[in-house]
């Protein structure tokens, strides 16, 4: 007998039955469907740095607070609201507002003191490099010659 593997995941067809409804009687003003409080990461390395980026659309460059704590990245701002006005007519709302904060535990070895951020396009890269690998040391070690004892005559 063969059996097919399906992966269910409630959440998303759930949000599919929500979306074909709002297709057909239109959509009541909701909150976004990622929570507030996630932000997207790519970690990756790049010529011996630790690269990690976070998207930010949005965000003021001097509204992000980044900061290495016990060996802890964490990322962490608010995305602010524009004031609605009265004769502003909102048929979806679907841009997440709010407080966000993301943390990543450092792997050992990286210089912390030459951390590096830089902000383009909505997103922040923190650059993190690498400290350079201990070599193994080679210890030459003399042999000396062992010099014949006089045994003991009973």
């Amino acid at each position: 007998m063969l059996r097919t593997l399906v992966n269910v995941n409630p959440t998303s067809e759930a949000r599919a039955i929500e979306d074909m409804f709002d297709r057909l009687f239109g959509s009541p003003i909701r909150p976004a469907s990622t929570p507030t409080g996630t932000l997207p990461l790519d970690i990756f390395e790049r010529e011996g740095n630790l690269m990690i980026r976070a998207s930010v659309p949005g965000i003021d460059p001097k509204e992000l607070e980044i900061q290495i704590e016990n060996n802890v990245l964490t990322i962490r701002g608010e995305a602010r609201h524009e004031a609605e006005t009265n004769d502003e007519k909102v048929y979806r709302r679907e841009v997440s507002y709010g407080s966000f904060s993301r943390s990543v535990r450092l792997p050992e070895g990286l210089n912390l003191d030459s951390v590096d951020a830089e902000f383009k396009n909505g997103l922040v890269t923190v650059s993190l490099p690498r400290l350079p690998e201990e070599k193994p040391k080679a210890v030459k070690i003399a042999v000396r010659t062992a010099e014949a004892q006089p045994t003991p005559e009973a």
